[in-house]
Parts: C-alpha cells; structure tokens; sequence
C-alpha cells in the first residue's frame, strides 16, 4: 500500500516537471514568435529615405511588427546591416553611389527589392544663374566664393565630386564644403530667397528640384553618374528572407514613381511631421499599400 502511494506520488510529480518544461517551451517559442515582429530600419538624412522609411514603418506597424527607426551615417547603416543589427536600409544607390558599402559587405547583404529605378546624381544651380556645365564653374569660381556646397562627408554623392567631378573638370581650386543635408538644404535656401549664386550636390529624386526651380549643370563627362541612372534597393542582413518572409515579399512588391514620391516627400514637409505625412498620403494611396501588402 505504501508503495503505491510512493509511485503514484511519483508519477505526481514526473507529470508535474512534464508540463512545467510544456510550459517553458511554450513561453520561450512565444518570445521568438514575438521576437520575429521587431524590425529596426535605418535611415540616412535624404529625404526620400526618411519619407519612405517612416512609410514603412506605418505600414509595418499597421500589421502588428514593433518598429524602430535608427538615423545614422551611410557607413554605419552598412555596418549595421552587416552584422544585423539594423535590419532594413531603404535607400541603397546602385550601382554607383553606394557600391563600395556593397562591395565591402557582399557577403553578408541581400538586395530584397528595388522601388525606384531613374535616380541620379549632380551638382544643381539655381535656374537664375547664368552657368550651364559643370566646366563653366572654373570660370565662376570667385562669383561662387570658391565652394561647393556639400552634405555629409562619407555620403557616395561626395565621394562622386571628391574624386570625379572636382579632377576630371580641374576644379582642385575650389573647397567641396563638407556639411549635411539639412545645412545644404538652409543654405540653398538662404541664397536663393536672395537670388545669390550658389552649387551644392543633389540628387533626384528630392523635393527641392521644383521647391527652389533648380537644374542640374550638364556633366558631359558623365562624372556624376557614370554607370547612368541608378536604382534605390532595399537591403538587409543576409538571413532576413528566412526571419521575415512576409516582410521580404512586401519589399520585393514595393515601387513608386517620381510623382508618387513627391507627393510623399510634399506631405511630410507640409505636416512638418513625418507619420502625421504619412498618414496624409496613405489615405490617398489605399490602392497602392493594397498592391505592396498582397
């Protein structure tokens, strides 16, 4: 009789441990299924980068992912990307601006989709300005202080002037002006409220082409864009397909035209809020977060 009541004491407890381990395992799957709804994006200062990354983020958010917006550097996105700790970079220039940062980090990216493909890069005037090329700065030189406004110094659209446009045109005399873009964007502005002379490095797509009536010089060396017109990738680590497959179908559907990302751009800045701007031109878009969430 008490042996029974030691075995049955003992099955007790052996069913007991039986389901606390049920119980653990169940709690730690729940944490990774958890853990799978957290993406972190990062961005760089450029306005479609940071319209279509506060987009996604929107629209990830919408599907229950817990998102995280890092702002950062061109080259510690890569890193970041590299080693997984940023899991989305929106604005990848191909295969021109950005190709160093792909090639160094080859093998641990994966390219999920493109959404834009007529991007370019230049050295942009106001359209008052009495200069047509680029080879026409050497000879404006003193009437443009001898500068070139620039943006942040590790972006590839510096690296483009730094060491194509500037020798190729020999324009070694004057000072490519390392800054950012929000200070070369107040400066463009500053100057051309007063109709002064000003060159800065741009990129389309951007809002200020029709903002502030710019143009581009004519680059008929093909300095700025040698390979032609790139192409904005979505990258992420090379295990991202395999952790967010869902995601990863979603980015490979993603596109926008130039129009599109205008009026996205146009929203943000008229919000001066970017999910307040997101949120404006989603609801005017239904049809096209219905073709990108299929």
């Amino acid at each position: 009789m008490k042996r029974g009541c030691y075995l049955f004491i003992l099955f007790l407890l052996i069913l007991n441990l039986t389901a606390c381990g049920s119980t653990s395992t169940s709690k730690s799957s729940d944490q990774e299924d958890k853990g799978t709804k957290e993406i972190t994006i990062g961005y760089i200062p450029w306005d479609e980068d940071v319209a279509v990354s506060y987009l996604w983020k929107s629209l990830l958010e919408e599907k229950g992912y817990k998102v995280k917006l890092v702002q950062a550097d061109v080259a510690p996105i890569f890193s970041g990307v590299a080693k997984g700790s940023i899991d989305l970079f929106l604005d990848t220039w191909m295969p021109t601006t950005h190709s160093a940062y792909m090639e160094k980090y080859n093998d641990k990216i994966s390219v999920l989709g493109t959404w834009y493909h007529e991007a370019d890069s230049g050295l942009a005037v106001p359209d008052y300005m009495d200069i047509q090329s680029i080879e026409d700065l050497k000879n404006k030189a003193e009437e443009i202080g001898g500068k070139i406004i620039g943006i942040e110094p590790g972006a590839g659209l510096m690296r483009l002037t730094r060491e194509n446009a500037i020798p190729d045109y020999g324009l070694n005399s004057m000072t490519l002006v390392e800054s950012s873009t929000p200070a070369m964007l107040a400066a463009l502005e500053k100057a051309v409220s007063s109709k002064k002379p000003i060159v800065v490095t741009l990129w389309r797509p951007h809002w200020a082409f029709e903002e502030y009536n710019l143009r581009y010089l004519e680059d008929p060396k093909n300095a700025m864009n040698p390979s032609g017109a790139e192409k904005l990738q979505i990258i992420g680590p090379k295990d991202f397909s395999t952790k967010f497959p869902e995601v990863a179908k979603w980015m490979e559907s993603f596109k926008m035209d130039l129009t599109q990302i205008a009026q996205l751009e146009a929203e943000i800045m008229k919000s001066k809020d970017e999910a307040k701007g997101v949120e404006n031109w989603l609801s005017k878009n239904e049809s096209l977060k219905e073709d990108w969430l299929k």
